[in-house]
């Protein structure tokens, strides 16, 4: 059995996430809703239901006119409401999501999470959808209810990672990934965002704020623990696109380096948990399975 180095992932690690789908689900802040159906509850929505004669307190909207000219008698429209029981996955697969200190790497995790929540959401009854952020390239994946169909776009999670594994792109803003989901979901479906949210824009946060308006939107949060706090003395080498150098892990270092990690995910879980009911965080230098 093939050991898991923290880097490489395959079509079997994606099905072995099936089993974290449900534990994960149950953290989400507002359940988990099953089932495609139509609520018995009429009014102005999707779907024509019927023609009835006008009663007192009727939206005078919805009045048929056709039906009122022809009988000579008033009857009023009613509807109910399709429910789209289509759950959408976004997974953020950018190049910096390509980091990882201990464990494995957070796209790796980000992969694990969104294949737990696939599984899930199939097991309920409900369709799958989304689109894949890899720098440039977006893969998009209308809403499927069978297992073949589930199985396809985990393998496009497989291959859009191992792209972005051998290929590193250039960073791409989502706010252009939430808008093109933005403009698939219908009224029921629940939106899943999966990233680091480290590089979101103000439009982005915007377009978060504006979904969440309308439909039922959860945010993971994938981090690696280096991020947060620096362990151990010593010197660390560093380097980003442009520069590289040594830094000194000194007690003071540290603790600075730990009180502005903290405050960005302070000012992050502020503006994002304002516009959803929760944050769930996972760190990608632990299991998924020990974290749950």
């Amino acid at each position: 059995m093939k050991l898991n180095d923290g880097v490489t992932l395959t079509l079997d690690d994606l099905l072995a996430a099936s089993v974290s789908g449900s534990r994960i689900a149950a953290q989400l802040s507002d359940g988990w809703r099953t089932g495609v159906h139509l609520s018995r509850k009429k009014g102005r929505g999707m779907e024509f239901a019927e023609v009835r004669p006008y009663m007192i307190g009727d939206d005078v909207r919805n009045m048929d006119w056709k039906i009122t000219a022809r009988t000579g008698k008033p009857h009023t429209k009613l509807y109910r409401e399709e429910r789209d029981r289509s759950v959408y996955i976004l997974l953020d697969l950018s190049k910096e999501m390509y980091f990882g200190s201990r464990g494995q790497l957070k796209s790796r995790l980000a992969s694990l999470v969104a294949a737990s929540v696939a599984w899930h959401a199939l097991k309920s009854g409900d369709k799958i959808g989304g689109l894949i952020l890899c720098g440039e390239q977006t893969f998009v994946q209308a809403p499927i209810s069978h297992r073949k169909g589930v199985l396809l776009w985990l393998k496009q999670i497989v291959d859009s990672y191992n792209t972005g594994l051998h290929q590193p792109s250039i960073s791409v803003e989502m706010t252009s990934s939430l808008t093109t989901l933005g403009n698939m979901l219908r009224p029921g479906a629940r939106l899943v965002v999966i990233s680091d949210f480290y590089r979101l824009s103000h439009k982005s946060f915007l377009m978060i704020r504006f979904l969440r308006k309308r439909h039922e939107v959860n945010l993971i949060q994938v981090y690696d623990a280096l991020e947060r706090q620096i362990e151990g003395e010593g010197v660390l080498g560093v380097e980003n696109d442009d520069n590289s150098g040594f830094l000194l892990a000194d007690d003071d270092f540290k603790h600075h380096y730990a009180k502005i990690a903290g405050f960005r995910q302070f000012e992050l879980e502020r503006k994002l948990c304002s516009y959803s009911k929760q944050l769930l965080t996972f760190d990608a230098s632990k299991p998924l399975a020990e974290q749950l």
